[in-house]
């Protein structure tokens, strides 16, 4: 019980605590997050399933059992993803799985994050290879078009490395994008890195 409560718990703080971005009409979104949870429900805040959304959350709980390293290659990184903690390992390659899943069929998570956003919009562009090595994964993750590339860096330095460092608190903040990255739709002008 506990566990679910959290996993609606979070949405609704993050609904919360959402500041609109510069250069955003005023009326974008209608009530920014908030707005977006009343008109899509969950699936159009957060789009995740439940057990999705339990790993999330199991993974951010146990954030400090987590060790994790980051490398640009050409087109995108290499990360390693580990765990001393068989429990948390199972939940790091289901985790990566899932969004392996998700981001091949096009199907958004974490709606409220520019960076999200922008990610899922490009998905077509973004390749994921796994492997499991001892304690978790091996990720490549790279992309057939420049313009994706900057994104794939900012989601594993800025996003996925932060929340590993900082836990839950972290997921209830946005991503910037990256610098000088510019949305096809103009939504924001500059990342804030």
């Amino acid at each position: 019980m506990k566990t679910f409560a959290l996993a609606v718990l979070v949405p609704v703080l993050a609904a919360a605590a959402e500041v609109p971005q510069p250069g955003q009409p005023e009326d974008a979104g209608r009530g920014g997050m908030m707005g977006r949870m009343m008109n899509g429900g969950m699936s159009g805040m957060m789009g995740g399933s439940m057990k999705e959304m339990s790993a999330i959350h199991g993974l951010l709980s146990d954030h400090t059992k987590i060790q994790r390293s980051v490398e640009d290659i050409p087109n995108g990184v290499r990360t390693v993803t580990t765990s001393e903690d068989p429990e948390v390992a199972a939940l790091i390659r289901e985790h990566v799985w899932q969004m392996k899943e998700r981001i091949e069929q096009g199907r958004p998570i974490r709606q409220m994050d520019p960076l999200f956003r922008e990610l899922f919009k490009n998905h077509e562009h973004i390749h994921i290879a796994i492997e499991n090595v001892q304690g978790g994964v091996r990720v490549t993750e790279t992309s057939d078009t420049p313009r994706v590339t900057p994104l794939i860096r900012q989601h594993a330095r800025r996003a996925v490395s932060e929340f590993v460092a900082e836990g839950m608190p972290r997921a209830m903040r946005p991503t910037p994008l990256p610098p000088g990255y510019v949305p096809q739709n103009g939504e924001q002008r500059e990342g804030r890195g």
